[in-house]
């Protein structure tokens, strides 16, 4: 057939080199929406989805027949004989070679090109260009619809110039290279690797200064609209250029921060069988050319959804080299809350490898990091159990593979995606006889044939029934199918259960039936399972909430296992099916009187938290807590053992407080979030950690508990500033204090006071935080605590360092070093070590101030404190250059500002940027400490840190001045004067004062 379609711009055909007459704007995208899927049906819905962006006309299906008669009488007309667009299913198909389409042709060129030697692919990649003729579908398609249709092509576009620059670059020195460079970073200014290749051609060329401004233009512009920083490669480059490398590439991340390819697949279901033709139908998703493939995975309650899904992602692994994701968006979970987009955004981002502290804390920065995180990867995503579009929508990425199970039909997903609805309905009775000889064995099934028929028919044909009463089948004595029908045709007078979302007669008979088959110990263990909250849980959870041996409860979790009621899963762990945990906890309510439930309830309660607490402890031993009923002592001997614990069951204790926080016992949902705390503040999950002490507040507000509050306020506001909102910490801090909150509780006022100390030193008046600081000082001296004196002692040192009282500051912090050190606080001895060895720099000590260094950094690093080391770095990098230029000191705060990103505190990176500018100015490279000036003071005004601010207009004023810019030097010195003078900064207002009094000045010496 000589014929060919052309998609990448306007929509034409052409068959034997003439173009065919394609009439109306609607009939040329039918066109285009068959030729995307060339070879492939496309469903009537899907193509009336499309067509109509609102809702369609009641005649839509007699319309879309209608445009497909008339563009099949165009390719008539045209003189092609063959049937163009041919009538499959309940669909339409365009039948030619999807080569004939440009828009195949194109992803055909660029996958040889990425094969190919250079010099090949700068070929091949020009023909798969050159086949664009304007945006795709230009002409037929509205900007909504064309994101749909077409997002992962103009990605593939993009990412074509990309490599084919790429190419050149390896092949030259790229000079021919530079206007088109211009010209395409101007029209893609957010292109991250389109601006790398600029740089690098500038720098190239001598024009390192342009490169430079090329990279603070978009970080500029990131950090304006989406709040995130330049690429780790793209920071790489810069640094490479500002090192003045003779030959700088953008290079992949490092083998020690390479992410990790993620599978986060549950155990497939064993013995799956049938849904041939839906497999066959997933297996388009394989190879399909279109940007992002979506399927919705739609039916009742236990007909086998999930079960479909994770038996397809596991067999189609190979084709998602880049990893497999799944998450349960707890759409229709008993006693659980469905996931909102910020949550599950939180957790794909952390399970794509994103450090919990560099994740931003509202959804839009969440969105633009997940989008740039997954670009460019071969990844299936499975969100299962969606509540439906709205949860959903969200989390699309622009390419790959995603599969949606849910109750819901979805249709505003469907429409507004383009996905593909995939409705399952029971098993054919061929198939359901098939599972149940998997389960029983086939000899069994072919022993009672009309049985077995009988049985399947009885469960309704769905999976989950099936499974279930099987199981019971193969529990009796001597394993009869037709007592088991006899049975189920009686029915089960004691149940009343309702199960929602299923047919609650079939599913309900076959649970009562495999619920009674079950000796008497294993029905009493399923209904105590009732109790159990949130995703998984433990063999010991279980033990302590049945009074069971640790071992005979893992024997008779087997056998629940064994009767299909539970789910195993790794690491001596397990699951519920919704509907059978919504029957335990049914039965549990008909057969359990209420102290029962309640006393079960409250020991797996009292497990959650004493071993919470005990975990805690070990992490964060220095952190106050609130006082609370005693427990028994419960130990965990290691961090590793600590974090390993909490790794697994921080979504439980999460959902326990919100569960506890609604429905009571109230006390519990403060005291398991202030357990938590020491495990968000290690791993960095700052909006799970914020979103968690409001929640546990908003319980103690109801409960009345004057204490819970302040506790849960102090909470917020360190989870506030770890991620640098200090405004918002201080009014936390604030309303701890006011009133009588914290009351009869002096331990958790004197906290209040320290963290309202150290946001002070943020927010700019150490006066105010000397003053907290002393009053929290003075009571923890009256009660000899001292982990308390330490850390009043640590903030009374750094707010007189920030005034300049250098003594006073010394005095303060080697007399918190000895308090911290009698106490046994490793982490606060750390970083005192640092504090200590700042002061001793400026005050001239040398010696001391590298012995202090020396000891923080083993310290640091030895407790793995990335933000200790990176401290340690900064302070010794400047120490290295008091006695001149140093290429060590340039690794060490370069490195200190690598470290300090894996950590993601805002303030901390501000500060690293500054030390890392002052060591350029003193290695005299004043456009790269501009450059550094200029990044820390961005941050530090978007967090309110005044000391960085002053500090690194400090900066930039020596800078210029020593490029002899002498009017930006005198206007960055009198902006850091006056900020210096307003909070009495002396060290940084001398800084600026020499500025300003000589015109130029080779750098200060401060406190960085």
């Amino acid at each position: 057939m000589d014929i060919d379609f052309r998609l990448l711009g306007p929509v034409e055909a052409r068959y034997r080199g003439q173009s065919v007459d394609l009439g109306s704007r609607k009939q040329r995208l039918v066109l285009a929406i068959l030729a995307l899927e060339a070879g492939r049906v496309v469903p009537l819905d899907r193509l009336i989805d499309l067509i109509w962006s609102s809702t369609p006309p009641r005649a839509a299906r007699n319309t879309v027949q209608a445009l497909v008669s008339r563009l099949r009488a165009a390719f008539r007309a045209a003189g092609c004989a063959d049937e163009v667009i041919e009538h499959r299913g309940s669909g339409y198909a365009l039948a030619v070679d999807p080569i004939t389409v440009d828009a195949h042709h194109f992803q055909a060129l660029t996958a040889r090109a990425r094969k190919a030697d250079k010099a090949q692919a700068v070929g091949l990649y020009d023909a798969a260009t050159a086949l664009w003729r304007g945006e795709a579908l230009v002409d037929v398609a509205p900007a909504d619809l064309r994101e749909r249709l077409c997002s992962g092509l103009d990605e593939a576009r993009w990412a074509a110039v990309e490599d084919r620059v790429d190419a050149q670059l390896h092949l030259g020195d790229g000079r021919e290279l530079l206007g088109e460079l211009i010209e395409l970073v101007a029209a893609h200014p957010l292109r991250q690797r389109l601006v790398g290749q600029l740089m690098q051609v500038l720098h190239r060329q001598g024009r390192a200064s342009d490169a430079l401004k090329c990279y603070r233009q978009l970080r500029v512009r990131l950090a304006e609209e989406f709040g995130l920083d330049p690429s780790p490669e793209l920071a790489r480059l810069q640094t490479a250029i500002l090192r003045a490398d003779p030959s700088p590439v953008m290079s992949g991340p490092s083998p020690a921060l390479e992410r990790p390819r993620p599978a986060t697949l549950p155990h497939a279901v064993r013995g799956f069988v049938g849904r041939e033709h839906q497999l066959a139908r997933l297996d388009e998703a394989t190879v399909s050319s279109g940007p992002t493939n979506i399927w919705v995975i739609t039916g009742t309650a236990g007909v086998g959804k999930s079960a479909l899904a994770v038996h397809w992602a596991h067999r189609s692994r190979p084709a998602f080299p880049d990893g497999q994701l799944h998450l349960d968006l707890r759409g229709f979970t008993p006693r659980q809350r469905p996931l909102t987009a910020a949550e599950a955004l939180t957790q794909l981002l952390r399970d794509l490898g994103n450090d919990p502290r560099a994740i931003p804390p509202d959804q839009e920065g969440q969105l633009a990091l997940y989008r740039s995180t997954l670009a460019d990867r071969r990844i299936l995503l499975l969100l299962d159990n969606a509540r439906d579009a709205e949860q959903v929508i969200p989390l699309i990425p622009s390419a790959g593979t995603v599969l949606i199970t849910s109750r819901q039909r979805l249709g505003d997903l469907v429409a507004q995606s383009g996905a593909y609805p995939l409705a399952l309905d029971v098993l054919p009775a061929s198939d359901a006889l098939a599972l149940l000889g998997h389960v029983l064995g086939p000899a069994a099934v072919a022993a009672e044939p009309q049985a077995a028929a009988d049985l399947a028919g009885l469960c309704g044909y769905l999976p989950l029934a099936l499974r279930v009463a099987a199981a019971a089948v193969a529990a009796t004595p001597e394993p009869r199918i037709a007592s088991v029908v006899a049975d189920l045709r009686r029915g089960d007078p004691l149940s009343d259960l309702v199960l929602d979302g299923a047919d609650s007669s079939v599913v309900q008979s076959a649970l009562t039936l495999s619920y009674q088959a079950l000796p008497d110990r294993q029905r009493r263990l399923f209904r105590l399972l009732g109790v159990m909250i949130g995703g998984t849980f433990s063999a010991e959870a279980v033990s302590v909430v049945s009074g069971l041996a640790p071992l005979d409860a893992r024997r008779q979790l087997r056998g629940l296992a064994a009767a299909h009621l539970i789910e195993p899963h790794p690491d001596d762990r397990y699951g519920f099916h919704d509907l059978l945990r919504r029957f335990a906890a049914a039965r549990l309510a008909v057969e359990e009187p209420a102290g029962r439930r309640n006393e079960a309830q409250r020991a797996l309660l009292d497990f959650l938290l004493r071993r919470a607490d005990a975990a805690g402890r070990q992490l964060m031993p220095h952190f106050l807590r609130l006082p609370r009923v005693a427990v028994a002592d419960e130990a965990v001997a290691t961090t590793e053992t600590a974090l390993s614990w909490l790794d697994c069951e921080w979504p439980n204790l999460m959902a326990a407080i919100e569960d506890t926080a609604a429905h009571g016992p109230q006390s519990y949902a403060w005291q398991l979030a202030d357990a938590l705390r020491a495990y968000f503040h290690h791993r960095g999950h700052r909006t799970a950690w914020h979103a968690t002490a409001l929640t546990a507040l908003r319980a103690a507000q109801s409960a009345g508990d004057c204490h819970a509050q302040a506790a849960m306020r102090l909470s917020a506001a360190l989870a506030c500033v770890n991620s640098g909102r200090y405004a918002e910490a201080r009014e936390h801090l604030v309303d701890a204090l006011a009133g009588d909150l914290a009351q009869g509780w002096p331990a958790g006022e004197s906290a209040a006071l320290n963290n309202l100390s150290a946001v002070h030193q943020r927010l700019g008046n150490p006066a105010e935080a000397v003053s907290c600081s002393q009053r929290s000082l003075a009571y923890y001296q009256r009660v000899s605590n001292l982990d308390g004196i330490a850390m009043s002692l640590a903030n009374l040192g750094f707010a007189n360092w920030q005034l300049g009282r250098l003594e006073e500051a010394r005095d303060h912090f080697s007399a918190a070093l000895d308090q911290s050190e009698r106490a046994g606080a490793r982490y606060s001895t750390a970083v005192l070590l640092v504090d200590l060895g700042n002061v001793h720099r400026d005050l001239g000590d040398h010696p001391a101030a590298a012995r202090c260094y020396t000891d923080a950094l083993a310290a640091n690093r030895q407790l793995g404190y990335r933000y200790g080391e990176a401290a340690a770095l900064a302070g010794q990098a400047l120490l290295r250059t008091t006695s001149g230029p140093s290429a060590e000191a340039l690794r060490d705060a370069e490195a200190a500002v690598q470290v300090i990103g894996l950590v993601g505190d805002e303030g901390t990176q501000a500060w690293t940027r500054t030390c890392l500018g002052q060591v350029y100015l003193r290695n005299d490279q004043p456009d790269a400490a501009i450059e550094q000036h200029r990044a820390a003071l961005e941050t530090a005004r978007r967090t309110s840190y005044l000391w960085c601010q002053a500090d690194a207009l400090a900066g930039l004023a020596e800078a210029q001045a020593r490029l002899d810019r002498h009017g930006a030097a005198r206007a960055y010195a009198e902006q850091a004067l006056a900020l210096a003078r307003q909070a009495g900064y002396r060290l940084i207002a001398e800084r600026a004062g020499r500025v300003l009094t000589t015109g130029a000045s080779a750098g200060g010496q401060g406190p960085g």
